[in-house]
């Protein structure tokens, strides 16, 4: 017998949901308590379920009826690979596609797009130019690698393979994007106060790392350009079921910095706390992602 699941415009049959997380990048673990909230949800909705922590062997997914929920970070599974291989063997998946996956991973790739359609992204360059500057692994998130380096005597040799990005002093805010069936819904601006210099992987998994409000105290003309361009960024990196892009407010103005495929779903990740603002539960927010994967 098939689980149900019914979306706004769509009813169809499956066997069950597979959670999939893991993997064998850093960010494994984080994927790992992403994975076990959503499948806790899962269970609360009443829909078939099963937690596969994968090895990152492509041939052990074998999910052919089923659905599979994507909760990996980092590489292979939030860089187009997985969802790749998935498109060749007919397989259901949450998120977006192999295409976007794999320009929405590379920050290069994402900034160079971002100038394309006309988004503001802070400069950057191979080497550092001015400083205080920041340096970022080209792949790869939860900050994991990510330092600011206040002057030329501060950089070390464990800045390779990567870029260094203009430091732009200001307020961090992350901007989620949850596909509702009606379209791609804003959902409540977050602001970010880490306990440390920056938003680095303690501050955003550690209790008590940061101070996350929401929605965000910034005026209506802010609102505004943010939410317009988030919606640009959504739409032109063509963003399925949901996102989250990531940017700073400064003198300067508003800057977008990157977008990320397969935001966290920790107990302490931005898109739940946003989902909450408006009113969502995380049982919500599970809901809209599958139905957005059964839409396509």
């Amino acid at each position: 017998m098939g689980t149900r699941i019914r979306g706004e415009k769509i009813e169809r049959e499956i066997s069950k949901v597979v959670v999939l997380c893991g993997g064998t990048s850093p960010e494994r673990e984080v994927s790992i308590s992403s994975g076990k909230n959503i499948f806790n949800s899962l269970k609360n909705l009443k829909i078939s379920s099963e937690l596969f922590i994968w090895d990152g062997k492509l041939e052990s997914l074998n999910f052919i009826n089923d659905l599979c929920f994507i909760s990996l970070h980092g590489s292979p599974g939030e860089d187009g690979s997985v969802q790749r291989y998935f498109e060749s063997k007919g397989v259901i998946y949450t998120g977006s596609d192999s295409k976007s996956c794999e320009l929405m991973m590379d920050k290069i790739k994402t900034k160079e797009h971002f100038k394309k359609i006309g988004v503001k992204t802070s400069d950057w360059s191979s080497k550092p130019e001015e400083f205080p500057c920041v340096f970022k692994p080209r792949f790869g998130g939860s900050s994991i690698g990510v330092k600011i380096f206040f002057s030329k005597d501060d950089l070390s040799l464990e800045a390779e393979n990567g870029f260094f990005e203009k430091y732009l002093d200001g307020r961090e805010i992350t901007i989620s994007i949850l596909d509702t069936g009606s379209g791609p819904e804003i959902l409540p601006i977050l602001e970010i106060i880490p306990k440390g210099k920056f938003y680095d992987y303690d501050s955003k998994y550690l209790p008590d790392g940061s101070t996350l409000i929401t929605p965000a105290p910034i005026s209506l003309s802010e609102k505004k350009e943010i939410e317009e361009f988030s919606l640009k960024i959504y739409e032109e990196f063509n963003c399925k079921g949901f996102a989250r892009i990531d940017g700073i407010i400064s003198y300067e103005g508003i800057y977008f910095l990157e977008i990320n495929a397969i935001p966290g779903m920790t107990l302490t990740s931005d898109l739940p706390a946003s989902a909450r603002a408006a009113g969502l539960c995380m049982d919500d927010v599970v809901k809209s992602i599958l139905s957005s994967a059964m839409r396509r």
